[in-house]
Formats: structure tokens, sequence, C-alpha cells
């Protein structure tokens, strides 16, 4: 069910501090703490800071009280979507705004991954050049995808069609999305008087846009130092700045440590435990934010948060590096945008679904793997470690198998006899490959020096290379 906009929550909610008889004291109390606190918790949660309360405060006690949980069983929310299934994805969409050139085209676009049973956070970023298909609306770059559903009245507005049209990309659910606009980080900030940020290189972005459709020159210096709302806007939001600052990689690392400085601020005020504190984020925050979780699925989301842990959490950004899966291109209309770099979605989707299943990171010891070609196509070898170290792999070698012709099929021999399992029904299934146990002879002396490595896959011809066979 969509959450309506926080401007339809009644509008005498200002005073619940003064003017409430004894019969709705508590579900207008209830209203504004638990969506208050909810936005601090997702944004700060999708952005991999971890919060830890005290067990005294309101945050650790609020999903244990009893009429909560009766709450909750009552409109039958005992499991947040996807917890079954031991994954739960959220899109993260940041927008101009009211006010700004081109306010429903999302600048942030983060696709997030939670699994309950291991506390693990993946964040994947999507390049908002990034060029896809919508759907009624021809090809055009996926940040455009909130703004056209926004301005034609799609079923649960611009957020919820570009969920659709990323489920379809990456082959996978997205259960719940939040939309905020830039304006309320700078409305928070003010609110808090400032915010201590740490600029890692000092940088100039001498074509920042302004409100008035023009530009300014900015310029930050490297060191600590207190922000206010509005230049803490402009440094997470530059996009042309010199020093390597210019990226949209180095963009969403500024945009992370706002967030961290909003989360530090927040909690050194005791923020959970002043009403009045709540409040004022809540008329901060009502206009600026839309989201499909409920209020009823609020104490699931605190417990959530608590349980993320920093080493828990990886960061990956999609671009047009050489070690990404992107690649840089133009329309024919000349306009720059990035495409997959295999020209359809496969690789993609199998970074999404097994993102976990890798651990991408997390393992105590990295999936080490030699990649030998067998075929005379350029590259293969080349390409194939590019796609797996970008899910989590570490490659030991890259070069030409010693065979007298190309194999049928790609071939994936485990070297640590039954020992992952499940790392080998990935490779199977990401690279159309077959099993083997035993290895030939002239490929063991090509990976005699490799003793670390847990697995040796010998490219073969693609499915649909007929040429390669020959």
């Amino acid at each position: 069910m969509i959450m309506p906009n926080l401007t339809d929550l009644p509008a005498n909610i200002q005073n619940f501090q003064h003017q409430y008889n004894r019969r709705n004291k508590f579900w207008r109390i209830f209203k504004v703490i638990f969506f208050a606190i909810l936005v601090v918790i997702i944004i700060i949660s999708a952005f991999c800071y971890t919060i830890s309360p005290s067990h005294n405060s309101v945050l650790s006690s609020l999903g244990r009280l009893p009429v909560i949980k009766q709450f909750r069983q009552l409109v039958g929310l005992e499991n947040l979507k996807g917890e079954l299934d031991n994954r739960i994805n959220f899109l993260i969409l940041g927008q101009g705004g009211a006010g700004h050139e081109g306010p429903y085209l999302t600048d942030t676009i983060i696709l997030a991954s939670y699994k309950p049973s291991t506390n693990a956070l993946v964040l994947i970023s999507v390049p908002r050049d990034f060029y896809v298909e919508l759907e009624n609306y021809g090809w055009n770059r996926i940040n455009a995808a909130n703004s056209f559903g926004e301005t034609n009245n799609y079923q649960g507005d611009g957020s919820a069609f570009t969920a659709k049209i990323l489920e379809k990309i990456f082959n996978i659910p997205i259960h719940y999305w939040i939309r905020f606009d830039f304006k309320a980080f700078q409305e928070i900030i003010d609110n808090l008087n400032g915010v201590e940020i740490c600029v890692d290189k000092s940088f100039n972005d001498s074509n920042y846009p302004t409100d008035d459709l023009k530009t300014e020159i900015i310029s930050f210096v490297a060191g600590c130092q207190k922000m206010s709302g509005n230049q803490a806007l402009k440094f997470a939001r530059s996009r042309h700045g010199d020093n390597g600052e210019g990226s949209d990689f180095a963009r969403s690392a500024r945009q992370q440590k706002i967030i961290m400085a909003i989360k530090d601020k927040v909690f050194s005020l005791g923020f959970l435990t002043s009403p009045q504190k709540i409040l004022d984020l809540y008329n901060t925050l009502k206009n600026n934010i839309q989201t499909n979780i409920s209020l009823s699925q609020v104490p699931d989301f605190l417990t959530l948060a608590q349980k993320i842990k920093n080493e828990n959490i990886k960061r990956i950004v999609l671009d047009n590096s050489a070690q990404s899966l992107l690649k840089a291109d133009f329309t024919d209309e000349g306009a720059y945008v990035l495409l997959p770099r295999t020209g359809n979605y496969e690789e993609l989707q199998n970074l999404a679904q097994n993102i976990f299943i890798l651990k991408n990171g997390h393992e105590t010891a990295p999936i080490r793997v030699v990649i030998l070609n067998s075929t005379k196509i350029d590259g293969l070898a080349r390409d194939t470690a590019v796609f797996l170290n970008s899910i989590g792999f570490e490659i030991l070698k890259t070069g030409n198998a010693s065979t007298t012709a190309p194999l049928e099929k790609t071939a994936v021999y485990n070297l640590k006899s039954n020992s992952y399992a499940d790392i080998l029904n990935v490779l199977i299934k990401s690279l159309h490959a077959s099993t083997e146990s035993m290895i030939p002879e002239n490929l063991m002396n090509q990976i005699k020096d490799f003793s670390l490595a847990d697995f040796l896959i010998v490219l073969g011809c693609p499915a649909t290379d007929e040429e390669c066979r020959k």
C-alpha cells in the first residue's frame, strides 16, 4: 500500500503537545515520532551508517512495546516484504525538487539490498546517464524515469515507475522505495545549526547550477569544517569539480559524508528523546519525502537499522571504468550515455542476483580464480575477468589455454574439492558452463604456480557463436 504524502497527515499535528484528549493522545504522538524516526533511520541505513542506541533509548525500546506488536499483528505485517526470502531490496532516489531545473530528475539512484540472516548490506549506485528503455516512453536516461512517472500520473508515482524499470533491468524485486528532495538536507542541516564535514581534497567547480538557471563558481578547501545547509548542499551536488571531484563516484562519496554528518549531529543532540526536535524534523521533511513504507512497518526497520554494521556493508558504483560493467556511448542526437558493455543486461543481473552468495568482500578469504581462453576470440578472458572481479572474485591469472581446439563449452574446475559448492553453482550459471573434475595435464602445467587458486575456468565457445567452433 502506497503511503500518502506527509501533508495528508492531520493538519493540527503541530499542536499535539498542547491540544489533545485522552483518546487521541497516543496516536498523534505515534504518527509524528514514528515517521520522523523512519526518515532518519531509512536514509542513514541506506547510506551505510550504523545506529547504536543505548538500552534505555526510545529507539531500542519502541519495537518492544506490546501495543506496537499488537498493531503489527492486526494489520498482518509481521514480516517485511522479501524477509522470508532472506533478501529485502530498497530503492533510494534523490531529486532536485521544486525550484530546481528538472525538479523530478533523480541525481541519486541507489539500489540497496539487505540480507537478514547475515545483516549484510550492499549498495549499488546506478549512474544517472544509464540509458534504458522506459515503458511507453522510449529510450532515455534512467534519471528521467521518475519524471515521466510523476508527470504522467503513474500509479504509485515516479518512484514506483523507476522501481519497475530497475526491476526489469536487474531481474530482482524492489520491495520498498524512498524518495527525497535535496532541499530536505539543506533544511535539516540548518535546523541542526550546521554539520562538521571533513573535505578530503580541495576542489573548484566553475559550473555549479544556480536556482535562476545560471552558474556560479564554488570552492572547497581540504580539511574539517562546519558547513551550513547551503554549503553542504553544494558540496553534495557538485558535478564538475576539478582535482578528481567531477565524477559520479566522487559525488556519491560526498553525499555519504553529508549523511554521516547529519547522523552524528542528530544523535549527539539526544534527538530521539526530544519531542520538540522530532517535531522540527517532521516539519522540515513533510513536503520533501515520499515512500511506500507504512507506519506499521517502522518497528521492523528500527530493528533492521540497529543490526547493520559497517564491516557488513559493501558499496558498488556502476560506471565506465576498466573494472566496471558499463561503457560510454552517444545517442544519435549526440547525447552522452552509459550502456551495458556486453550489449545486454545479463552481467548486471548476475551482479545483482549473486551479490550475497559471493558476499563480495565479506569472505574471510577471497575466492581466487585462474581464467584461460581456449578460443580465438580476442579479449574473452579479459572481459570475463572484469565481470567476475566486479562481483567479488580475485583474478590470479588470465591467458590462453594450451589446447589444440576450442572447448565446445566453458568448463569450471573446482580446485578445492567439495568446498564452495554454492560459488561453483554461481559460476556455472553465470558463465553457461559445465563442471569438470579431471584437469587435463597440459592445463595443470599452466596453473602449477597458482596453488592459491580456488577455481580454474577454461572458456569455451559462446553458445551463439557458430564460427568459433569451426
